[in-house]
């Protein structure tokens, strides 16, 4: 049985995220206070060999919190972060979902009080092995998609759907196991104003998107402006055919 999809516009409730692109290099220094982080964070980082890898992973950590503590009226150190169903990380109380990605020296959050949220970041780069990366994991309409481009622009198509299967797999939190179906009841928005960076943000359900990008001010650089971005989305679709 065949899969093929396509762009619609939905006509259902939009879902409303913030997604917040931030380069660590500034926060770096103020992340690496490691005694006063919380002991998740500390156990983790301790796990972290590489000490760059280290002080991105604190100082992604410590922007997260500072973001839910705005949300939530509190100190960053009284944000009440759990897991729920496949371990994916969530607020004890309140309505705000988040998610969280980081690579390199980037960071990437996306925040939404309409529904379950996933994203993803990275750096466009050349990766071996990226046509047995795209046989296993990748659905058919990505498959397509890397298969039909120019040889110069494949590490473009590659991370560009690479970041929107790893934000909808984080919507559930069900990992790269679910990869094939992970479009399924989602929707997906990428984002492709940062040369060389492909980002990705998903919700659960039939969307459209609003997205609110918010990228560091520190890019003063990046095109276009304002700083703030507001991309409506398409749904992807998959449907059976007989």
């Amino acid at each position: 049985m065949a899969w093929h999809a396509r762009n619609i516009m939905s006509l259902h409730k939009p879902v409303r995220i913030a997604a917040h692109l931030i380069r660590l290099d500034g926060y770096l220094d103020d992340a690496c206070s490691y005694a006063t982080r919380p002991g998740a964070d500390r156990q983790r980082a301790a796990e972290v060999q590489s000490v760059p890898q280290r002080d991105a992973f604190l100082a992604a950590r410590k922007l997260l919190l500072k973001l839910l503590a705005a949300q939530l009226g509190c100190p960053p150190a009284a944000v009440p972060i759990c897991r729920g169903p496949h371990g994916k990380p969530r607020l004890a109380f309140g309505n705000t979902e988040f998610s969280l990605s980081h690579r390199d020296r980037w960071c990437a959050v996306a925040l939404s009080a309409d529904a379950p949220v996933g994203i993803d970041v990275e750096p466009i780069r050349t990766l071996p092995g990226m046509t047995e990366v795209v046989a296993e994991f990748f659905p058919l309409a990505a498959r397509a998609a890397f298969a039909s481009a120019p040889p110069e622009e494949q590490e473009i198509v590659f991370f560009r759907w690479w970041t929107r299967i790893e934000a909808a797999v984080k919507v559930s939190g069900r990992g790269l196991d679910a990869a094939l179906s992970c479009f399924n009841d989602v929707t997906c928005q990428s984002f492709e104003a940062v040369p060389g960076l492909a980002v990705a943000v998903a919700a659960e359900g039939e969307g459209p998107l609003i997205v609110d990008w918010q990228v560091d001010r520190n890019l003063s650089w990046l095109e276009p402006e304002p700083r703030r971005l507001y991309v409506a989305s398409s749904r992807l679709v998959c449907q059976k055919t007989g």
